[in-house]
């Protein structure tokens, strides 16, 4: 996929974020109920399955968006660490814009878990990268 492709699927992937960050049905107690309508048995914790889907949700879009930032950024010579921040900072402005969503909270903990999300998703690239190059 070109350059242009990769910039054009971020730009698509950050409007999906600040939209879902609007959107009252992401609400914990709504995700809770939306996980209780999928699973219908009195032997799972719903609410610990809920944080844990909510959590895993937060590690995986960022870490998609740090590929995304990395992948856009072509052969920068700090692409990594440029991805890396470019998806912390924009944790911090989902957070913020997310403090002012009614039923909605904003939490450094999220900026963390996103954080280590893109941390991770740049790491399985990197690693990803060397072994093909080592293939070769």
């Amino acid at each position: 996929m070109g350059k242009k492709k990769w910039i054009i699927t971020l730009i698509l992937w950050l409007a999906m974020i600040f939209i879902c960050t609007q959107l009252p049905y992401f609400k914990g107690e709504n995700t809770e109920a939306a996980i209780h309508k999928t699973i219908s048995t009195s032997h799972v914790d719903l609410k610990l399955l809920n944080l844990i889907v909510r959590k895993a949700t937060h590690l995986t879009v960022f870490g998609i968006l740090a590929v995304l930032f990395f992948k856009s950024l072509g052969k920068f010579r700090f692409a990594y660490i440029l991805s890396w921040f470019l998806t912390v900072v924009y944790a911090i402005t989902d957070e913020y814009h997310q403090s002012f969503m009614p039923g909605r909270e904003s939490s450094y903990k999220d900026v963390m878990l996103d954080s280590i999300g893109a941390i991770l998703a740049l790491l399985i690239v990197y690693f990803m990268k060397k072994r093909r190059s080592t293939a070769k």
